[in-house]
């Protein structure tokens, strides 16, 4: 077998230098001073409950403040007129400590489409879902052109999946599944 055939496991590649002016280094280098700054989301399902707001039982409260939620958090979420059960199903660091941007995304059921969410820019913004739109409190913080987006997973729709664009514009970013429903949309 030649290593120019079909078959080949023959590989090859080419080493370049790159030069600092590089315009394939833009997107690396020149990320603005903004889009470095630390964040913390959280996703919190709002399951149907009773005529006020509660933390889900089962660990809710110990995993409530394992993700650093506080009581300013609840009351925030509270005074929105939120009802039902909340439970915390994820949530990301990025960036050192303390966070100088918090978001907390509270979903009540399967979304039909993509839904992109602004990142807060130094502040913290709470969205939540009422429901086909999405409403952010407080309704004027100041927000990034990066952002959240929440799909529906192609593999399983009873599942919202969160993905937080690293800077905007980008492919980089992370995340994974954010919400399991009991049903679609």
């Amino acid at each position: 077998m030649s290593a120019d055939s079909v078959e080949s496991t023959f590989a090859s590649f080419t080493i370049e230098e790159i030069q600092q002016d590089d315009p394939r280094l833009k997107e690396i280098l020149e990320i603005p001073d903004e889009e470095k700054q630390s964040s913390f989301h959280v996703t919190i399902q709002l399951l149907p409950g009773s005529d006020q707001l509660e933390i889900e039982e089962m660990e809710g409260l110990r995993f409530w403040l394992h993700c650093r939620l506080t009581v300013e958090d609840f009351n925030s979420l509270e005074a929105l007129g939120l009802h039902g059960k909340l439970k915390v199903t994820g949530f990301c660091y990025s960036g050192q400590e303390p966070c100088s941007s918090r978001t907390l995304i509270v979903a009540q059921r399967q979304i039909k489409e993509a839904v992109d969410l602004p990142q807060p820019n130094n502040c913290q913004v709470i969205y939540y879902q009422v429901g086909d739109e999405w409403r952010k409190f407080p309704p004027e913080a100041p927000v990034l052109k990066k952002r959240f987006r929440l799909s529906v997973d192609p593999a399983n729709p009873l599942r919202t999946s969160l993905w937080a664009e690293a800077y905007f514009g980008s492919d980089a970013g992370g995340g994974g599944g954010a919400f399991t429903w009991e049903s679609a949309g």
